[in-house]
Protein backbone atom coordinates (compact mmCIF):
# COMPACT_ATOMS: atom_id res chain seq x y z
CA UNK A 1 0.00 0.00 0.00
CA UNK A 2 1.45 3.44 -0.46
CA UNK A 3 2.51 5.44 2.31
CA UNK A 4 0.85 8.64 0.38
CA UNK A 5 -2.02 8.17 2.68
CA UNK A 6 -2.47 11.40 4.55
CA UNK A 7 -4.06 11.38 8.06
CA UNK A 8 -6.32 14.15 7.53
CA UNK A 9 -7.99 12.06 5.02
CA UNK A 10 -8.86 9.49 8.11
CA UNK A 11 -11.81 10.65 9.93
CA UNK A 12 -12.86 10.06 13.23
CA UNK A 13 -16.23 8.47 12.30
CA UNK A 14 -14.12 5.78 10.33
CA UNK A 15 -12.24 5.19 13.34
CA UNK A 16 -14.97 5.07 15.01
CA UNK A 17 -16.93 2.44 13.14
CA UNK A 18 -14.31 0.35 13.13
CA UNK A 19 -14.34 0.41 16.93
CA UNK A 20 -17.43 -0.40 17.61
CA UNK A 21 -16.91 -3.40 15.18
CA UNK A 22 -13.95 -5.00 17.36
CA UNK A 23 -16.35 -3.81 20.82
CA UNK A 24 -13.43 -1.60 21.93
CA UNK A 25 -14.46 1.33 24.50
CA UNK A 26 -11.67 3.52 23.27
CA UNK A 27 -12.31 6.50 21.28
CA UNK A 28 -10.80 7.29 17.93
CA UNK A 29 -8.59 10.35 19.48
CA UNK A 30 -7.37 7.64 22.64
CA UNK A 31 -6.52 5.44 19.73
CA UNK A 32 -4.67 7.52 17.74
CA UNK A 33 -2.81 9.16 20.50
CA UNK A 34 -2.07 5.33 21.73
CA UNK A 35 -0.82 4.26 18.40
CA UNK A 36 1.92 7.82 18.31
CA UNK A 37 3.22 7.20 21.28
CA UNK A 38 3.47 3.05 20.41
CA UNK A 39 5.50 4.29 17.45
CA UNK A 40 7.28 7.11 18.80
CA UNK A 41 8.65 4.40 21.84
CA UNK A 42 8.39 1.09 19.33
CA UNK A 43 9.60 1.93 15.46
CA UNK A 44 9.73 -1.17 14.67
CA UNK A 45 6.45 -2.26 15.75
CA UNK A 46 3.52 -4.57 13.32
CA UNK A 47 -0.13 -3.68 13.14
CA UNK A 48 -0.67 -7.02 14.41
CA UNK A 49 1.45 -6.50 17.32
CA UNK A 50 -0.46 -3.09 18.07
CA UNK A 51 -3.58 -4.46 17.81
CA UNK A 52 -2.89 -7.34 19.97
CA UNK A 53 -1.52 -4.37 22.39
CA UNK A 54 -4.62 -2.15 21.75
CA UNK A 55 -7.50 -2.58 20.29
CA UNK A 56 -7.40 -6.42 21.03
CA UNK A 57 -6.23 -6.24 24.68
CA UNK A 58 -9.68 -6.03 26.43
CA UNK A 59 -11.50 -7.66 23.82
CA UNK A 60 -11.76 -11.15 24.52
CA UNK A 61 -15.37 -11.44 23.58
CA UNK A 62 -14.76 -10.51 19.68
CA UNK A 63 -11.77 -12.99 19.64
CA UNK A 64 -13.67 -15.97 20.62
CA UNK A 65 -16.00 -15.47 18.52
CA UNK A 66 -13.74 -16.02 15.94
CA UNK A 67 -11.97 -19.64 15.98
CA UNK A 68 -9.17 -18.46 14.05
CA UNK A 69 -7.44 -15.39 16.02
CA UNK A 70 -4.94 -15.02 12.80
CA UNK A 71 -8.48 -14.26 11.03
CA UNK A 72 -9.50 -11.95 13.15
CA UNK A 73 -6.51 -10.09 13.06
CA UNK A 74 -6.27 -10.26 9.64
CA UNK A 75 -9.44 -8.56 9.26
CA UNK A 76 -9.20 -6.13 11.93
CA UNK A 77 -5.74 -5.20 10.37
CA UNK A 78 -6.89 -4.56 6.84
CA UNK A 79 -9.80 -1.91 7.79
CA UNK A 80 -6.50 -0.14 9.97
CA UNK A 81 -3.89 -0.18 7.74
CA UNK A 82 -4.68 2.97 6.07
CA UNK A 83 -5.03 4.72 10.11
CA UNK A 84 -1.80 2.79 10.66
CA UNK A 85 0.27 3.78 7.62
CA UNK A 86 -0.80 7.62 7.70
CA UNK A 87 -0.08 8.11 11.29
CA UNK A 88 3.93 7.04 10.16
CA UNK A 89 4.08 8.48 7.39
CA UNK A 90 2.94 11.44 9.31
CA UNK A 91 5.59 11.25 11.82
CA UNK A 92 8.14 10.45 9.79
CA UNK A 93 7.31 13.54 7.55
CA UNK A 94 10.24 16.52 7.36
CA UNK A 95 7.90 19.01 6.27
CA UNK A 96 5.74 18.36 9.73
CA UNK A 97 2.64 17.15 8.33
CA UNK A 98 1.14 15.67 11.72
CA UNK A 99 -1.87 16.38 13.73
CA UNK A 100 -3.21 14.88 16.43
CA UNK A 101 -6.58 13.22 15.59
CA UNK A 102 -8.84 15.25 17.41
CA UNK A 103 -13.00 16.34 17.10
CA UNK A 104 -13.80 19.08 14.41
CA UNK A 105 -15.95 21.24 15.99
CA UNK A 106 -17.06 24.37 17.38
CA UNK A 107 -18.29 23.02 21.06
CA UNK A 108 -15.40 23.61 22.98
CA UNK A 109 -16.28 21.07 25.93
CA UNK A 110 -16.05 18.24 23.02
CA UNK A 111 -12.63 19.53 21.52
CA UNK A 112 -11.16 19.61 25.12
CA UNK A 113 -12.82 16.06 25.68
CA UNK A 114 -10.81 14.74 22.47
CA UNK A 115 -7.61 16.59 23.17
CA UNK A 116 -7.58 14.62 26.50
CA UNK A 117 -8.03 11.38 25.50
CA UNK A 118 -5.47 12.15 22.80
CA UNK A 119 -2.64 12.71 25.52
CA UNK A 120 -4.07 9.50 27.60
CA UNK A 121 -3.79 7.51 24.97
CA UNK A 122 0.01 9.13 23.52
CA UNK A 123 0.95 8.90 27.26
CA UNK A 124 -0.46 4.94 27.36
CA UNK A 125 1.10 4.56 24.08
CA UNK A 126 4.58 5.06 25.57
CA UNK A 127 4.24 2.59 28.65
CA UNK A 128 3.37 0.31 26.05
CA UNK A 129 5.97 0.12 23.90
CA UNK A 130 8.01 -0.03 26.68
CA UNK A 131 9.37 3.20 27.87
CA UNK A 132 9.48 3.52 31.82
CA UNK A 133 11.62 6.05 32.30
CA UNK A 134 12.64 9.28 30.82
CA UNK A 135 15.99 9.79 32.81
CA UNK A 136 18.30 8.94 30.00
CA UNK A 137 16.49 11.49 27.94
CA UNK A 138 16.57 15.78 27.91
CA UNK A 139 14.94 17.31 30.35
CA UNK A 140 12.54 18.94 27.73
CA UNK A 141 11.28 15.26 27.13
CA UNK A 142 10.09 14.71 31.15
CA UNK A 143 8.65 18.19 30.84
CA UNK A 144 6.70 17.30 28.01
CA UNK A 145 5.38 13.92 29.70
CA UNK A 146 4.32 15.91 32.94
CA UNK A 147 2.64 19.08 30.68
CA UNK A 148 0.73 16.15 28.59
CA UNK A 149 -0.06 14.42 32.22
CA UNK A 150 -1.72 17.37 33.11
CA UNK A 151 -3.61 17.85 29.72
CA UNK A 152 -4.67 14.35 29.84
CA UNK A 153 -7.04 15.49 32.73
CA UNK A 154 -7.89 18.62 31.02
CA UNK A 155 -11.25 17.44 30.82
CA UNK A 156 -11.77 18.04 34.31
CA UNK A 157 -10.98 21.69 34.02
CA UNK A 158 -13.99 24.39 33.60
CA UNK A 159 -14.06 26.01 30.69
CA UNK A 160 -13.96 30.15 30.69
CA UNK A 161 -16.61 29.86 27.76
CA UNK A 162 -15.30 32.76 26.26
CA UNK A 163 -12.66 33.73 23.69
CA UNK A 164 -10.16 32.43 25.35
CA UNK A 165 -11.13 28.79 25.04
CA UNK A 166 -10.26 28.88 21.61
CA UNK A 167 -6.89 29.60 22.14
CA UNK A 168 -6.13 27.81 25.01
CA UNK A 169 -7.57 24.91 23.00
CA UNK A 170 -5.13 25.64 19.93
CA UNK A 171 -2.15 25.99 21.87
CA UNK A 172 -3.21 22.46 23.54
CA UNK A 173 -3.36 21.12 20.19
CA UNK A 174 -0.32 23.11 19.17
CA UNK A 175 1.74 21.55 22.33
CA UNK A 176 1.09 18.41 21.58
CA UNK A 177 1.64 18.51 18.20
CA UNK A 178 5.36 19.57 18.26
CA UNK A 179 6.00 17.45 21.43
CA UNK A 180 5.28 14.18 19.47
CA UNK A 181 7.24 15.01 17.22
CA UNK A 182 10.56 16.50 19.67
CA UNK A 183 9.57 12.63 21.68
CA UNK A 184 9.55 10.77 18.04
CA UNK A 185 13.46 12.64 17.13
CA UNK A 186 14.71 11.79 20.93
CA UNK A 187 13.56 8.24 21.51
CA UNK A 188 12.92 7.52 18.02
CA UNK A 189 15.14 9.58 15.35
CA UNK A 190 13.68 9.26 12.45
CA UNK A 191 13.93 12.54 10.57
CA UNK A 192 15.20 16.37 11.08
CA UNK A 193 15.52 17.01 14.80
CA UNK A 194 12.15 19.23 15.82
CA UNK A 195 12.24 21.96 18.94
CA UNK A 196 9.73 22.70 20.58
CA UNK A 197 9.40 26.45 20.89
CA UNK A 198 9.34 28.66 23.90
CA UNK A 199 6.29 30.00 23.39
CA UNK A 200 4.05 26.90 23.87
CA UNK A 201 3.42 26.83 27.24
CA UNK A 202 -0.11 24.44 26.96
CA UNK A 203 -0.24 23.49 30.33
CA UNK A 204 -0.18 27.00 31.80
CA UNK A 205 -4.43 26.94 31.14
CA UNK A 206 -4.32 23.81 33.77
CA UNK A 207 -3.05 26.02 36.77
Amino acid sequence: MSLEINIEQITIDQIKTDLVKLGSELSPSEVHGTLCGVLCGKKDITIHEWLLLTLLADSDDAIQAVKDRELLLDAISESFKPFFIATISALADNNLNFHPLLAETEDAAVRLQTISEWAQGFLMGLSIAGIKSFSEYPEEVTEFIEAMSSISSAADYELAEDDSDAQALTEFTAFMRMGALFINDEINPMRIPVDIPDSFQADKHLH
